[in-house]
């Protein structure tokens, strides 16, 4: 055979050869490519206050695309963001605390991943007119929904003051947080359980403190990361490695303050950064450093509630998992996030 004949042979085979396994390898970047296309995952905050500001820090952080997530954020009110949870719209709701617990007692699979907070950051903001709790008779009590958070406080209150939230005062709902400050301001309610800051801006503005709430002397969770059994089941991976982008963002809060404030001031479209700066200090003094929910806050939440079915007898560990912390914590990352 003709040698010049045999080597264009082998020269065409080689760079068919070359050609093949470029376009292979080429196909393998793509798809790999493909693979590595952060998961996309929405996720509800309920209110504009500092206690919802974690997933805005680990937003803006980039925590989230660090661990491969591609996360939208979403503003709803309590209610709504639990309805969007239930239907699938969303995998996570943020502070849906007590509306996590009742759902679940309704045959929901609802449940903590964890909490920011085991003390309410709120004050029980009123007319300066009002100088003590029996005031209150017959007076106007803004919340923001009822079931949700304020307004399970704000009965909490009444409570411990001897008052009938059914015949003692008016309910008022407002929808949001800032609208019970603007409440006060427009005479519409007489009196409000406020997180921060929108309670240092109401005091700000002459409205009196008649009980610091974070003295309420119970545990009570708040700041919680409420999903679903089959979000966790299903996709496992994906939870983990928000609970990492959460914990980055908890980490940052607490070491970053110039950064935080800022990102706060954003979200919440606060021009006084006093206010934030005040309201940043405050939940960092009492905000916990691994977002363990409390047992203990479970189980006020419940006595709350009590006048719902299973209410009473409820075991406060079915409301909780915390298999996703556990496993962080065997894998080490927990002892990564703090110098101390």
């Amino acid at each position: 055979m003709d040698r010049s004949f045999l080597s264009k042979k082998l020269r065409c085979f080689a760079l068919g050869f070359t050609a093949a396994l470029s376009a292979t390898i080429a196909s393998g970047i793509a798809n790999a490519a493909e693979t590595a296309k952060p998961t996309p995952l929405r996720v509800a905050y309920s209110a504009i206050t500092v206690n919802q500001a974690i997933p805005w820090i680990a937003y803006e952080a980039g925590h989230f695309k660090k661990h491969g997530l591609d996360v939208e954020l979403i503003h709803a009110s309590s209610i709504t963001a639990l309805q969007a949870l239930l239907a699938n719209e969303v995998s996570i709701a943020q502070s849906v605390t007590d509306a996590c617990v009742s759902s679940n007692l309704s045959g929901a699979d609802t449940l903590f991943l964890g909490a920011i907070l085991d003390k309410p950051l709120y004050s029980f903001i009123v007319n300066p007119k009002i100088k003590t709790p029996q005031d209150l008779k017959g007076k106007r009590v803004g919340v923001t929904r009822f079931g949700a958070t304020p307004d399970a406080l704000a009965r909490a209150m009444l409570k411990m003051w001897n008052l009938d939230p059914a015949t003692d005062v008016m309910m008022v709902q407002l929808n949001e947080m800032g609208l019970l400050v603007q409440g006060l301001v427009n005479n519409v309610i007489d009196a409000a359980p406020i997180s921060i800051p929108s309670n240092i801006r109401a005091k700000n503005l002459g409205f009196s403190e008649l009980f610091d709430m974070t003295k309420i002397g119970k545990i009570y969770i708040t700041g919680t990361v409420v999903t679903r059994k089959r979000f966790i089941d299903g996709q496992r991976d994906t939870a983990k490695r928000f609970m990492r982008g959460f914990l980055d963002g908890m980490k940052t809060y607490l070491e970053d303050e110039d950064f935080s404030i800022k990102v706060i001031q954003k979200w919440t479209r606060t021009k006084n950064r006093d206010e934030i700066k005040e309201a940043y200090a405050l939940q960092a003094k009492n905000m916990l450093r691994i977002p363990r929910t409390s047992i203990e806050g479970v189980k006020t939440i419940l006595e709350g509630i009590e006048k719902l079915p299973g209410a009473k007898t409820a075991d406060p560990r079915r409301f909780i998992d915390s298999t996703i912390l556990d496993e962080l914590e065997k894998e080490g990352f927990l002892k990564t996030l703090y110098k101390n």
